[in-house]
């Protein structure tokens, strides 16, 4: 099974809850699957890429002694920043393939990972807060 697909069953309820993913900077990866998720529950764009962006306010500040240690060592922190920050044509990159490849965010639940209409109907309704 695709992991994501996993991932977002897991969220709708195949797994006990609470959950919670991550990984070491939630960039790649985990910055897909969040951004995949906050999509198709209806997030706009320019929110999704402002939360995507938060890691170069609030992670590489926090990291500051590993860039310290890591420049000490004779290393340059700027790859450093490039390895542990964002940028936004990263996001912009994993939209436009997914837009190629299934024109939208609802085609790719249904037509890239299977995910069935039902469970995307769950994450609305366990995620979401009623209007």
């Amino acid at each position: 099974m695709d992991p994501y697909r996993s991932l977002f069953e897991g969220l709708a309820g195949r797994y006990p809850s609470p959950s919670l993913f991550h990984c070491t900077t939630g960039k790649d990866r985990t910055g897909w699957a969040a951004a995949a998720l906050l999509s198709i529950l209806g997030v706009d764009r320019s929110d999704i890429y402002h939360d995507y962006l938060l890691t170069n306010e609030q992670l590489i500040p926090a990291l500051h002694p590993v860039f310290i240690k890591f420049e000490a060592a004779g290393g340059d922190p700027e790859l450093l920043r490039y390895i542990l920050g964002v940028e936004k044509e990263s996001l912009d990159t994993a939209f436009d393939e997914m837009e190629k490849r299934y024109s939208n965010i609802e085609g790719y639940f249904a037509d890239g990972l299977k995910v069935e209409e039902s469970t995307v109907a769950t994450l609305e309704e366990r995620l979401l807060e009623p209007r």
